[in-house]
């Protein structure tokens, strides 16, 4: 059975639909979505299986106060479907501290419709580390360090 534009963006928008469902519920409807050996990465992680998935998801809800996806956007080639997404959440530590992230996933899918991978695509240094305690000011003079100016006119 081969895949094409529509069966991958079908598939997109319900894996969509439920990441933005609030976890833990939500998470079931993503393992029923998954392949038994899906890959998901983002930039601190780099997991296979369903167990997995759900390992960090889970990890997700015990170290974040209510935290929430919103999908900004999807779209969708005969390769594999893409995710904009808001991540909004507060630390279980520092619970009246409000953070955000946005990013962009992208999703390979099988010939089946099941989700195959999940590769996240974020800033961790500019969104994450650079706001962090201790490590925040060498991660922003070396981000500073790296841009461009640009000529005057």
């Amino acid at each position: 059975m081969t895949q094409g534009y529509n069966e991958i963006r079908q598939a997109t928008l319900a894996w969509a639909d439920a990441f933005c469902a609030p976890m833990p519920a939500g998470l079931t409807e993503l393992l029923r979505l998954a392949d038994a050996d899906i890959h998901f990465t983002d930039p601190f992680n780099d997991v296979r299986g369903r167990d997995g998935l759900a390992a960090i998801l889970t990890d997700m809800t015990e170290r974040c106060v209510e935290p929430r996806f919103v999908v900004l956007d999807v779209a969708a080639s005969e390769r594999a479907g893409y995710i904009r997404w808001r991540f909004t959440f507060r630390p279980v530590k520092s619970p009246d501290q409000d953070w955000e992230f946005t990013g962009m996933s992208e999703i390979h899918v099988d010939p089946c419709g099941l989700i195959t991978a999940h590769h996240d695509h974020w800033d961790s240094a500019s969104q994450l580390l650079a706001k962090l305690p201790l490590i925040g000011w060498p991660v922003r003079r070396i981000a500073r360090s790296l841009s461009v100016t640009p000529p005057r006119r």
